[in-house]
């Protein structure tokens, strides 16, 4: 949880909120590392983005020292989303149509993308191939792109008539999924040449309407539509011995999807 320019984490079995200072205006964006250790957290303003080291600052804050992080970036506009690359030493920031690559050790802009026609919304590290980010954006495209090179790999087709806004990465199938702000879902196949081919797609509204027929016999009257703002894959029901077509006809049963 978050309020204004204070971070609060919380743990387990501990009472005491951690409130982590160092942010002059609104906190618009935060995002947790992927590795267990260090758990590091990074949160942006439009005045600075800071890493911060979650149990170094618990520690400091034991010893009543100032709990600080890292500023690994200054003033560089709005940021609406963060995440950091598989192996925590980079974080991309999504501001305007920009996407800033940042060092996560130390102040740095190690690159910035630029190329959309509209803000950014999303963007995410390839997990299995590093020097690859794929970005999202409200001129309801997406791009693949190259990072040692800052070129584009692939730039999709328009998708939808709204924003695209979320973006998860399937590792074992190496699929992309995007999702819009009115319910659409597509998976895309990313080779090693990155040319992505459209393999499934979803419509959220018709699928839950078609659910609730099967369900109740009747369509629910109002029709509202579904936008994907964050997507996560659920392990749980993930079936690896089921064949490729299986998986493809399936795989919006493998999403949790949050509306």
């Amino acid at each position: 949880e978050y309020l204004r320019n204070t971070c609060a984490s919380f743990r387990k079995r501990v009472k005491a909120p951690l409130h982590l200072t160092g942010h002059h205006s609104d906190i618009s964006a935060m995002t947790f590392g992927k590795a267990n250790t260090p758990v590091l957290l990074c949160s942006a303003s439009s005045d600075y983005i800071i890493v911060w080291d979650i149990e170094l600052c618990r520690k400091r804050t034991r010893e009543g020292k100032v709990a600080g992080g890292t500023v690994i970036g200054t003033l560089l506009g709005e940021v609406v989303h963060l995440s950091f690359s598989y192996s925590d030493d980079r974080v991309v920031a999504c501001a305007g149509a920009t996407a800033y690559i940042l060092n996560s050790k130390k102040q740095e802009v190690l690159s910035a993308l630029t190329g959309h026609l509209g803000p950014l919304t999303s963007a995410e590290f390839c997990p299995w191939s590093s020097d690859v980010l794929v970005t999202t954006s409200e001129d309801r495209t997406f791009k693949v792109w190259d990072l040692k090179n800052e070129s584009v790999y692939y730039q999709s087709f328009v998708l939808s008539a709204a924003p695209l806004y979320s973006l998860l990465f399937l590792e074992e199938n190496r699929h992309v999924v995007v999702g819009s702000m009115d319910g659409q879902v597509w998976c895309f196949s990313l080779p090693d040449d990155y040319k992505c081919q459209l393999v499934t797609k979803t419509d959220l509204q018709r699928t839950e309407k078609r659910y609730n027929t099967q369900q109740s016999g009747a369509a629910n009257e109002v029709e509202t539509s579904k936008p994907v703002l964050k997507m996560a894959l659920c392990d749980a029901f993930t079936d690896t011995r089921n064949d490729q077509n299986k998986y493809v006809n399936t795989i919006i049963q493998f999403l949790v999807i949050y509306i």
